[in-house]
């Protein structure tokens, strides 16, 4: 079987899908990834990783935000590769393969069509901006229209399913719904050596007694970076010894983007660290105490933000946001806090550095809720089960 996944970068197959490929060329499918190239490491970096895996790519540029010439480039691209390569099976992921990744694949005879819904962003928000409702109702009827085409779409977002569901812009039938997923062997508690932690740790500038709190997220405000900002605010005088630590590309382009000059402003101050954009997530996981997500973005109902940092036995904090709180139980392995509110998200943070005993109980039971609910061998051979 011939299989072609299209993805707007070849960065979400090397961060979000290694066992999911994995697992298919292990069963003797040969695997194309149709995608544009991520720019936010050296050239190439995640192209060359997911070859390295025994699959192909094939490269296609996409424009991230809604242009219809744009999208009408896309779509023909797309078109011209999947009918000349006569593929039997299309994997589309997110908001324009879905969309633009299934028109092509009908016009072009494809069998089969599946789709992998991972949340519907800033565009389904509640809004009273003309312009973006008219987006809206144009994006549910180009969904409504990729969906009747597909055999299958997967959702890790109860909401958003419900919110389709109810319009009748996807077929209940057609939906399969699983939780978030996350590789519980490479996020783990030991997954890091400790030398490379404490190399890390100095290579930041950070002490032994430096107790970190980390977010890791695109810089949109929709993803909660005012109030971690906020929170350093009023938290640095009586912590001298917590830093906070951000990292995340920047949103260039986006209305939604946070100003560089935002930043720079609080990196004037030696507890606030702006890493940019970074691949050793992981790493930095290790180094830190306590991660928080205070996002009222609509999320794809998992945050990896969230559950990287809970499979690596981390205590964690978000916020009451329906399409983020599921990861967190409050009380149990983290806090939930209100939206848009700073101060109680710096209370949250200093509640659990101040208890050394509840951060380490949120931590143990944030690995064994990943391991129970989130773990990724399981739920990529159920998913496998159901499209191929």
């Amino acid at each position: 079987m011939k299989i072609a996944i299209i993805c707007s970068y070849d960065f979400s197959i090397a961060w979000s899908l290694e066992i999911f490929v994995k697992k298919l060329l292990s069963k003797g499918y040969e695997i194309t990834v149709l995608s544009d190239k991520h720019d936010g490491h050296t050239p190439n970096f995640y192209t060359k990783k997911i070859i390295s895996w025994g699959i192909k790519h094939q490269y296609v540029k996409t424009y991230r935000f809604f242009n219809p010439y744009e999208d009408l480039k896309y779509l023909i691209n797309l078109y011209k590769l999947l009918k000349k390569n006569e593929f039997d099976l299309v994997i589309n992921i997110a908001t324009k393969p879905n969309i633009y990744g299934s028109f092509a694949a009908k016009l072009a005879g494809i069998p089969k069509i599946i789709c992998f819904g991972w949340g519907l962003g800033l565009t389904f928000e509640k809004t009273n901006n003309p312009f973006k409702i008219l987006l809206r109702i144009i994006l549910s009827f180009l969904y409504w229209c990729a969906f009747k085409v597909s055999k299958k779409v997967w959702f890790t977002n109860k909401n958003d399913l419900d919110y389709l569901s109810k319009r009748g812009i996807i077929s209940s039938d057609k939906a399969f719904l699983t939780n978030g997923f996350v590789d519980t062997k490479l996020y783990s508690p030991s997954s890091v050596p400790i030398e490379d932690s404490e190399k890390l740790k100095r290579e930041l500038g950070y002490l032994n007694t430096d107790k970190i709190v980390i977010l890791v997220a695109r810089m949109s405000w929709a993803k909660g970076i005012k109030q971690f900002c906020e929170s350093f605010d009023l938290l640095k005088e009586t912590r001298p010894n917590l830093k906070f630590l951000l990292v995340g590309q920047d949103d260039s382009g986006s209305p939604d983007a946070v100003p560089s000059s935002y930043i720079k402003n609080y990196e004037k101050n030696e507890n606030f660290q702006y890493l940019g954009y970074r691949v050793d997530i992981k790493e930095l996981y290790s180094i830190s105490y306590l991660a928080v997500f205070p996002s009222f973005y609509r999320e794809g109902g998992w945050p990896r933000g969230l559950i990287e940092p809970m499979a690596m036995g981390k205590p964690v904090i978000t916020t009451d946001n329906e399409h983020c709180s599921g990861a967190v139980i409050d009380g149990y392995n983290g806090l939930i806090v209100p939206i848009k509110n700073s101060i109680e998200l710096a209370k949250s943070i200093d509640l659990i550095i101040e208890d050394v005993n509840l951060a380490k109980k949120f931590g143990e039971n944030s690995r064994k809720m990943a391991i129970k609910e989130l773990d990724e061998e399981g739920i990529m051979e159920d998913l496998i089960k159901v499209i191929i």
